[in-house]
């Protein structure tokens, strides 16, 4: 049975949206943040090769956790590169799900030359512009509408897997202003010299109580959020980075040390503390002002074969974190005091009773100036239903909150021969084929989650539970049938009051071009009940607009890729408010966007 269910998983990729949310353990897009999609979407444009990689850049991809690049690293180097997804989904450490999710982001190439022969470093890389126009007006009175734009340019380039450059800036429709740009270059060593980044980078280590840049997920609403992947430094393509500096990682055997100093954010902080203000020159601040406003960090991290511990440092806290990988069972935790004297503590468990389904556990502790809740997480993920439940206590104020969510995607495959009929079997010759029309795939999927948070008594229940309780259903369903799909979506929302959005959609798409058309409605009268609608978007656009009001959204998206060099995105869109209470002008929007690809 299992060799059935591996060959299954490996009979293709999931498809970047579902590897999306195997990888970074989300529950549905609508949880992640426009800079994980970009740093996803970056990897599936230039994938890494799992049999050149050095351990620090397989680390700085965030898609393995120490122990996978260690196990694989190990294997490389014993039997040699791995030839096929099926071998890769036999190392220890590798499931086929998410060996079947990693191949939307990494390739296997032939790895390391012959002796004698120097290693590949073809220079490759993209360079992305894109605008986009806004309008607020009546879809029937365009004449008046008042336009707005904005722009971005984005290059990402790279040495083979030995050196790695971004470059990007934009404004947006919602700021007008052209933010910093950012700017990060790593280069990658085979040695004892792990990687060399300047510029803007991630830190992310342990469970992130001490350090952690870049996105995180903040609910536990599936097994995979649980457990963080700490990865270390990475460069950041990111229009928003959070650390601007130099980031070293060093090698010695299974020893990894990892050290950085971050100046801040942007290049005004590092003029700032240079003492040169805004221009960046070294002012009256010099090198005492560098050393003495930035944020230093150390890690030390020890990996042996199914256990890896490390020490982290910075300038305000220290934390010593350890992770177990054990054939059925995964161990994890963290904890950390700050130099004041405040302890935070995270820990936890996954089980894999059987293969396809996993029962996970955390618990959690956070000091009393944290707003996050402490408590307690469990959850349950199997092939189509996934279930989480957790209960949390902010130290601070004592506020509590209970929240559990509950999934179902089953998948349907509707395929089936022309010969199925018994009037097919009639007028099919003997010797002829057997003729196929086509991979049919129904994928029904149902969501529902709920959160309380306890209020005040109060005889009036209806008071009480708007304030209190909050329910969300979805409901989604998708019909494939070779490159078409067609399908739909429900929510609905009881909180402040009931509210609604739906949708219906179509498309095409192939290996050069994808159309989609999408139109809805919605009605959601207060704020607090708003929904969240993932739309599709160019590559590195996150676009999940919030539903609020009463009225109607239409959407059109093209992609097209005449060559391997050039590719082109469309995307038109207009949100009505016909049936609002009050008055609200519309919105209408175009964005395009180009890319070369050398």
């Amino acid at each position: 049975m299992k060799r059935l269910m591996l060959f299954l998983a490996l009979s293709g990729p999931l498809g970047f949206q579902q590897a999306l949310l195997v990888l970074s353990g989300a529950s549905c897009v609508e949880e992640l943040s426009e800079d994980e999609m970009q740093r996803y979407q970056s990897l599936a444009a230039h994938p890494v090769d799992l049999n050149l990689a050095g351990r620090s850049r397989l680390l700085a991809t965030g898609l393995l956790t120490p122990y996978q690049v260690a196990s694989l690293l190990d294997y490389r180097e014993r039997t040699g590169s791995v030839l096929s997804w099926s071998e890769l989904a036999l190392v220890d450490g590798f499931s086929a799900e998410f060996v079947s999710a990693l191949r939307e982001f990494a390739v296997l190439g032939v790895g390391p030359e012959p002796p004698g022969h120097r290693e590949s470093r073809r220079f490759s890389g993209s360079v992305t512009a894109r605008g986009a126009a806004r309008a607020s007006a009546v879809f029937s009175d365009l004449d008046d509408a008042s336009w707005s734009g904005a722009g971005g340019v984005k290059l990402e380039a790279s040495v083979g897997e030995r050196a790695a450059v971004f470059f990007s800036e934009r404004n947006t429709l919602s700021e007008q202003q052209i933010g910093s740009p950012t700017f990060s270059a790593a280069y990658y060593g085979r040695r004892v010299l792990g990687q060399v980044i300047v510029g803007h980078f991630n830190a992310r280590f342990g469970q992130g109580l001490v350090q952690w840049s870049g996105f995180q997920l903040s609910g536990y609403n599936s097994v995979g959020a649980f457990r963080r992947n700490g990865t270390g430094f990475s460069p950041t393509g990111s229009f928003s980075p959070s650390l601007l500096g130099v980031a070293t990682d060093w090698h010695f055997g299974p020893w990894r040390l990892s050290a950085a100093y971050s100046v801040g954010s942007t290049w005004k902080d590092l003029g700032a503390l240079f003492g040169g203000g805004s221009g960046g020159s070294v002012g009256s601040g010099g090198l005492d002002g560098f050393w003495g406003g930035g944020t230093p960090m150390l890690n030390l991290t020890r990996t042996w074969r199914s256990v890896t511990a490390g020490l982290m440092a910075t300038g305000s806290a220290a934390s010593l974190e350890a992770r177990v990988s054990l054939p059925s069972w995964s161990l994890f935790g963290e904890a950390a005091c700050s130099y004041a004297g405040a302890v935070s503590a995270v820990g936890g468990a996954v089980y894999v009773p059987s293969y396809g389904h996993r029962l996970g556990l955390l618990g959690r502790w956070y000091g009393p100036s944290d707003k996050r809740y402490s408590g307690l997480a469990a959850g349950y993920e199997g092939p189509s239903l996934s279930w989480t439940a957790d209960a949390g206590l902010r130290t601070d104020t004592r506020a509590a909150q209970y929240k559990s969510v509950l999934q179902w995607k089953p998948e349907v495959d509707l395929s089936r021969s022309a010969d199925a009929s018994t009037e097919g079997a009639a007028v099919r010759k003997p010797d002829s084929p057997v003729p196929h029309i086509g991979t049919v795939t129904l994928s029904p999927t149902l969501r529902l989650a709920a959160r309380l948070r306890p209020a005040s008594p109060s005889v009036d229940w209806d008071a009480w539970r708007r304030e209190a309780l909050r329910l969300e259903g979805r409901g989604t369903v998708a019909l494939e049938l070779g490159p078409w799909t067609v399908g739909g979506r429900y929510d609905a929302v009881w909180g402040r009051g009931f509210a609604w959005s739906w949708y219906a959609e179509a498309g095409r798409k192939t290996e050069r071009f994808a159309l989609w058309a999408r139109g809805g409605i919605f009605k959601v009268d207060d704020w607090d009940d708003r929904i969240y609608v993932y739309e599709r978007d160019a590559p590195g656009s996150f676009t999940v607009p919030a539903r609020y009001g009463r009225g109607w959204n239409a959407s059109l998206y093209a992609a097209w890729q005449p060559s391997r060099h050039h590719a082109l995105w469309l995307r038109l869109e207009t949100v009505q408010y016909p049936w609002n209470l009050t008055p609200k002008p519309g919105r209408l929007e175009a964005r395009l966007q180009y890319r070369y690809k050398w």
